[in-house]
């Protein structure tokens, strides 16, 4: 990425979700940036590479694509060739309204853990029928379509993280780009928990600390300090909507002093940390949706 490459939020979501198909040959020129909203995407065919979190992965037909909230990505794919993908964006109040005890569906999007997962052919294909079955319900003005549309999003999900959970089907990271600063931004994602600082950071990789932190802003589009801030922010605040009490997660994330916590959250979610109420399952519609 260039010091033009900054990363800045893109889109918008008004509803629980919307999803998109499309086919082209045009390829992608989009830079690193972020969503507000949980993003899928299931590339029905193509092939190229995705950074997501600082980590790039090689892409096939297949794979599905997880990206979470406010998480720095950029897909790669080169002009001329098919890219057939649907995409799905996702509002955090539909997952957190449905994150369980039994079923922490926000923790599919993790960075912690691989963010591509390559299903075997069967799979894949009945991915395709879901999805099918998705697009046909939101447009089609029937009786609870929002409500059968909303469940195959749900579904569609459940099914990727049962997928993750009895497979070895993660990708492996690319080779194919690599340089010192998605370095630093991994090692920040894989060490909120840990004392960090720009300093410390800039020593760790043999940086000045000055031109580390220029050119983290040039690439990334804010302060290094600020990254970290927010970053822990939004993992402090996925652990509480899956029932980690905020005392626990302020220090699960790398705050010294839960005062300090609570401040920076409620700048950032306009609320104080408490844990939600927590729902005793998914809603009954949802069962049946599979398809045959």
């Amino acid at each position: 990425m260039t010091g033009n490459d900054e990363i800045r939020e893109k889109g918008y979501l008004h509803e629980s979700f919307r999803m998109f198909h499309n086919t082209d040959i045009l390829g992608t020129d989009t830079p690193a940036h972020f969503h507000t909203f949980y993003k899928v995407t299931f590339v029905k065919f193509g092939k190229g590479t995705y950074m997501i979190d600082g980590r790039t992965y090689d892409i096939q037909s297949g794979d599905v694509i997880l990206v979470g909230v406010n998480v720095p990505h950029r897909p790669a794919f080169e002009a001329g060739e098919l890219y057939d993908r649907y995409t799905i964006y996702i509002s955090p109040e539909l997952l957190e309204r449905f994150d369980t005890p039994d079923c922490h569906i926000c923790e599919l999007f993790s960075s912690k853990t691989a963010n591509v997962i390559r299903p075997d052919k069967n799979t894949s294909e009945r991915f395709i029928k879901m999805l099918e079955r998705i697009e046909t319900e939101k447009q089609s003005g029937l009786y609870g379509a929002s409500i059968a549309s909303e469940a195959g999003v749900l579904w569609f999900l459940i099914e990727a993280a049962r997928c993750r959970k009895d497979s070895s089907f993660d990708v492996p990271l690319s080779d194919k780009e690599d340089n010192s600063i998605l370095k630093i931004l991994r090692f920040i994602n894989e060490n909120l928990k840990e004392d960090i600082s720009a300093e410390g950071i800039a020593t760790r990789f043999d940086m000045d600390p000055e031109d580390m932190k220029q050119s983290f802003k040039e690439t990334f589009g804010c302060p290094i300090d600020e990254y970290i801030v927010n970053r822990r922010l939004s993992q402090a605040h996925e652990m509480i909507m899956q029932g980690t009490s905020p005392a626990d997660a302020c220090y699960e994330c790398g705050f010294r002093s839960n005062p300090e916590f609570v401040e920076h959250y409620c700048q950032k979610y306009g609320t104080s940390p408490r844990c939600p109420d927590r729902r005793d399952g998914i809603r009954d519609s949802l069962s049946g949706f599979l398809p045959e």
